[in-house]
């Protein structure tokens, strides 16, 4: 590989993003977890308001964990900010407030893997380490003509060992930003820009015009499918009611309390026997959330509150809605 000019490529044509114009490692840290799983675009103007309100470690040690969520409202995969929190706690009790430069420190904060650990090692700290995402398995699968299943971790490992292999000839903290950048805006998963890419020379996917086959990922388990009835439910004093997950899934996040049921009938019923009785004021229709590995088919009643409560239920005023953490998937329900 050409690295003298794969980085000369980057100076001159990265994006200018607001986590690239610095080297402090708990800024870097915080645009990583953020970008897990979620475009560049996205990121952004979370991560600018994030920093600003969470300058440092110790700010950020002092957060409380529903406002954490609050603050990330819409980046979805809420479980990474709770760990987020919880490796700022531990860098300020272990690190006095300072964030650690080993990489066997790094890779021991809570949500940090090697990927993430690589990245800020060799971003932050101009160490020679693999950061492995699925923008360098697309461009060096390519590159290399490699058809392997990279959804099999063995697979991964080899693949993660030549990249290491290049970055110890290269200066980390480009090449990390160059691999990613490359994958990003020239070697796309679709109508990749093969004519500009600066590793076209060599680019065996590209002389045997293969690039769009590759990489080879065996294809996922379908989503999940899961049918609720969904309640917003009122008192006669205009609250809301509502429920705080502790699912896994948007653990901690705030929703309207919800049923695994196709059938309001069998709802009513249900809240029936609990002593809990309402009366339905509005059939709202349907509407469908799509998680990664899961979608949600939600059939929403606006009810009444007649007698008796859940204790999981939580009562709200109205005009504090918006100032809980609450998933898309039902702060979109209006």
């Amino acid at each position: 590989m050409d690295i003298k000019k794969l980085e000369a490529w980057y100076d001159k044509n990265h994006r200018k993003l607001l986590f690239r114009e610095t080297k402090d490692p708990y800024k870097i840290w915080i645009s990583e977890i953020m970008l897990q799983q979620t475009q560049v675009e996205t990121v952004l103007p979370f991560f600018e308001k994030f920093i600003h309100k969470y300058p440092n470690v110790k700010a950020l040690s002092l957060a409380d964990e529903e406002g954490l969520k609050k603050d990330v409202e819409g980046l979805g995969y809420y479980r990474r900010f709770k760990y987020l929190l919880k490796a700022a706690k531990y860098i300020v009790d272990h690190h006095d407030s300072i964030f650690p430069k080993s990489y066997e420190e790094v890779i021991k904060l809570p949500g940090v893997g090697k990927y993430t650990a690589g990245a800020i090692m060799s971003i932050a700290y101009h160490k020679p380490y693999s950061a492995l995402d699925g923008n360098v398995i697309r461009v060096l699968s390519r590159y290399l003509n490699l058809n392997d299943d990279f959804r099999i971790e063995k697979n991964r490992k080899k693949l993660d060992d030549i990249n290491q292999s290049y970055i110890e000839l290269a200066n980390p903290h480009t090449y990390t930003q160059a691999m990613m950048e490359l994958g990003a805006t020239i070697c796309r998963p679709k109508k990749p820009k093969c004519e500009i890419c600066p590793l076209n020379e060599h680019c065996l996917a590209y002389e045997l015009n293969i690039q769009e086959t590759l990489p080879f990922l065996s294809k996922l388990k379908d989503k999940k499918l899961f049918q609720y009835i969904t309640l917003k439910i009122y008192d006669h004093d205009q609250h809301i009611f509502l429920r705080k997950r502790t699912e896994d899934l948007l653990e901690g996040m705030y929703e309207y309390p919800q049923f695994d049921s196709e059938s309001i009938y069998d709802v009513i019923s249900l809240l029936e026997e609990k002593n809990i009785l309402i009366d339905v004021i509005e059939d709202m229709g349907n509407y469908k959330h799509i998680f990664t590995h899961q979608i949600w088919e939600m059939h929403i009643y606006e009810v009444i509150l007649i007698t008796g409560v859940d204790p999981e239920w939580i009562k709200v005023k109205q005009d504090n809605l918006m100032n809980l953490p609450m998933a898309v998937a039902h702060r979109k329900i209006k």
